[in-house]
Order: C-alpha cells, then structure tokens, then sequence
C-alpha cells in the first residue's frame, strides 16, 4: 500500500511569480510626429507574496507586482541625397503594484483572491524636435514617475489560482489576476504568472 506524503502544519508561505502581462492603459496611448509614448500591450511580470493562513480555507496575503511594457522606436531622416539614417531607443512604462489581498481556497487545487492595491507608475514619453543640423531630428526623453509627478493611484485587485504539490511544501501553479484602478476609473492590467508557492 503506498504511504501518503507527510503534511505540514503551516501557516505561512512564500511565493514568486513570474509571467506575462497586457497592460491597457499603457498600450491605448498614441504617438504623434512631434510626440511619442505608445508601449506594446503585452510585457513582462514578476514579484512576489507571503500569506498567513486563517482557518481552513483563507489566508491574507501580502504581495508586490512589477509590469514592465515596452516598445523599439524608429526615426529615420534622410542624411544625404543618397542615404537614409535611423535613430533607434526604446520606452518602457512601469508599474508597481503593492497589495493587501484576501485568499480563499475553492479545493484542493484552487483558490481565489482579492483586495486592495496601491500603484506607482513610472512612464516615459519622447520629444521630437525640428531637424537640425545634418538633417538630424533632435530628440529627448523624459518619465513622469511618483517623484516628479505623483503617479500614484488605488484600486481593487482580484483573480484565480490553481495550482498542484510538487512536494511535501512546494507547489507549482498558474495565477490569473486583473487590476482596476478605482482612483482613475481605469482597467490598468492583466496578468498571467506562473508561480512557485513554499510553506515554511
């Protein structure tokens, strides 16, 4: 007869997330000749979560999300009458979601989650200026952040989990989880991450 794996009385577990990401808000900017700012909806997203569990079936947790959406600009001018120069940079548009979440496991295999979030955000637009001499446009870049522009907002964060052991404390699952930000009336994001979850 096979012996059931030893469970853990635990009430604490760590968990890294790492994934992908459609950001919204920064994807409905639109660049201009004069202005650019416009990032690709989908990036990359990473963070992290310690929850302490209550009861059976729930748990609070607390958690940090970074999003990082990004996009290749091309400028091209003509440098002589016969040859074609371009200017290559790339923007970013980050955000940083801190969160305070309520968990609650459906079964044994899934749970879902809400709760607070608070963000910063951290975006970066670029110049275009008349050409100047040698027929190069002069360009320059600058990011509205929490620091200069108090890119801040709040709002609620919900989503699913499912997710399988792996061993007696590891488990290996997939999280799904939308961001609306209340302050500005504003569906920010959706992640999709992959996670790793050990109960101490």
């Amino acid at each position: 007869m096979a012996q059931q794996a030893p469970t853990h009385d635990t009430r604490f577990t760590l968990q890294i997330q790492y994934g992908v990401g459609a950001n919204f808000q920064a994807a409905s900017f639109r660049d201009t000749p004069s202005e650019l700012q416009r990032v690709n909806l989908q990036g990359a997203v990473g963070g992290g979560e310690v929850s302490y569990r209550v009861g059976q079936k729930g748990a609070v947790a607390l958690g940090y999300t970074r999003s990082v959406n990004m996009d290749e600009k091309h400028l091209r001018y003509q440098n002589s009458s016969t040859t074609t120069t371009q200017i290559d940079f790339r923007l970013r548009y980050i955000n940083n979601a801190f969160q305070v979440l309520y968990e609650r496991a459906l079964n044994s295999d899934f749970k879902a989650h809400a709760g607070l979030v608070y963000m910063t955000t951290a975006s970066q637009t670029a110049y275009v200026y008349p050409l100047i001499a040698g027929n190069m446009p002069f360009v320059t870049v600058s990011e509205s952040n929490r620091g200069n522009n108090y890119a801040e907002e709040a709002g609620i964060v919900a989503g699913l989990e499912y997710s399988r052991p792996i061993d007696t404390r590891l488990r290996l699952g997939l999280k799904i989880r939308g961001y609306y930000l209340a302050s500005v009336s504003t569906f920010e994001m959706l992640t999709l991450t992959p996670t790793l979850s050990y109960q101490l």
